[in-house]
């Protein structure tokens, strides 16, 4: 049931494929400005609206930059000079960030969050506190949300669909989707919702949901969150490639099968998917695997990025249609 109410190659070229028997187009990755983010999600803000240059500490700098599409709106935060920032300064600006993007949403009349991408730099580096960038960045995130939602309490009901991954060089990027209606939330049973994990992995847990129902003017669509091989809230198959994507796809699968509502959900109704992979060489066998579980109509975007705990080698988030026959 649905609950009312997301640094090593990511300057290599993306694999974009149909993974039927369509041409594998592939194309420059990180050149074009937002291009970090899936194709599906620029697809719906093609205007740009105007950037902006945000307050931040003396020794970074930091944009913001608004998109416009028929009913959704797309805002980015940009921040340079992360890899000078200490834990209590980079907690604090990307508590920052998060607060002037679902700011930015509300101005625009689109104050519900439905989908959150992150790119952190140096994801793994360990900082003088004791924990990892990636750690601290979530410290940084949880503080929002609890302050933009007044509790913790509301996070299930409210928290978007959400990946982060690492990308090279020293430049932090989070983009929010947002609509004018909020999105509906949705957790896998195999897995312990990301906001409830224990101190085991960090001060402060992740805050997004493990997908969300949003409705576009196309449309309803499932937005599932950066799903890997994840049980529980434990790392599973930490030495396996193939057991993790067998793992990763198995808890796509599981989730889909979950959602009931509005007419059900399977692996048959991913229209976009992309897939993160930590080892360049084992682009081949994530590119054979998808293919296997994933519908020969789906658009597949492969990338190369260091996943959110570094003994995980791959990371799956799609949308998904609703299955016509319930």
């Amino acid at each position: 049931m649905i609950e009312q109410s997301t640094q090593q190659r990511l300057t290599e070229p993306v694999v974009i494929s149909p993974i039927a028997n369509a041409q594998i187009a592939t194309v420059p990755f990180g050149e074009a400005d937002d291009s970090l983010l899936p194709r599906w999600a620029l697809g719906l803000v093609p205007l740009t609206l105007k950037t902006f240059v945000l307050p931040t500490e003396p020794q970074v700098h930091a944009t913001l930059t608004r998109r416009r599409g028929d009913d959704v709106r797309l805002v980015t935060a940009k921040m340079e000079g992360v890899s000078e920032l200490s834990a209590d300064a980079l907690q604090a600006a990307v508590s920052m960030l998060y607060e002037r993007l679902l700011s930015a949403l509300n101005d625009e009349g689109f104050p519900h969050p439905v989908r959150i991408w992150a790119f952190v730099p140096g994801i793994h580096s360990e900082l003088a506190s004791g924990s990892d960038r990636y750690r601290v960045f979530n410290s940084g995130r949880y503080a929002a949300f609890v302050r933009w939602l007044g509790s913790s309490n509301a996070f299930r009901e409210s928290l978007p669909a959400a990946s982060a991954v690492g990308v090279e060089g020293d430049r932090l990027e989070i983009s929010v989707l947002g609509l004018s209606s909020p999105g509906v939330s949705a957790e896998n049973p195999r897995q312990t919702p990301a906001f409830e994990y224990s101190a085991a992995h960090g001060k402060c847990p992740p805050c997004f949901s493990r997908a969300t129902w949003a409705q576009f003017s196309s449309g309803g669509r499932l937005l599932v969150s950066g799903t890997a091989s994840i049980r529980g809230e434990c790392s599973v198959h930490e030495e396996s490639l193939e057991l993790q994507l067998a793992e990763s796809l198995d808890n796509l699968e599981h989730l889909l099968r979950s959602i009931r509502e509005p007419s059900g959900f399977s692996l048959g109704g991913v229209e976009h998917a992309r897939v993160y992979f930590a080892r360049s060489s084992d682009r081949t066998a994530v590119e054979r695997h998808v293919r296997e579980r994933l519908p020969a109509a789906a658009h597949i975007e492969f990338v190369q990025a260091l996943i959110c705990r570094a003994e995980l080698l791959v990371e799956i988030e799609a949308t998904v249609l609703p299955d016509r026959c319930g």
